[in-house]
C-alpha cells in the first residue's frame, strides 16, 4: 500500500487525493492552517487542484494568535 504522510503521520494514498481533500477528511477548515507539500507553500486557492502523491510529505501549520 502506498502512504503519503500529514505532519509525519503516515496516511494511506490514494489516487486523486488533493490537499482539499485531506483537509475536509481530517475536518479541518480550510482557513484553519497553512499548507506546505515537500517543503513548498501551496496557496488556499491552488489545494484543489494541487494532487498529493505516493511519498509527499504534507504539513499543516496552524496560525499563532495572541499578543
Amino acid at each position: 500500500m502506498s502512504e503519503y504522510t500529514v505532519n509525519h503521520q503516515p496516511q494511506p494514498w490514494r489516487e486523486g487525493l488533493s490537499i482539499a481533500a485531506v483537509l475536509a477528511e481530517q475536518g479541518r477548515p480550510p482557513e484553519s492552517v497553512a499548507t506546505a507539500l515537500n517543503g513548498a507553500f501551496v496557496p488556499r486557492a491552488r489545494r484543489e487542484a494541487t494532487l498529493v502523491q505516493p511519498g509527499d510529505e504534507l504539513t499543516l501549520i496552524q496560525p499563532i494568535t495572541g499578543g
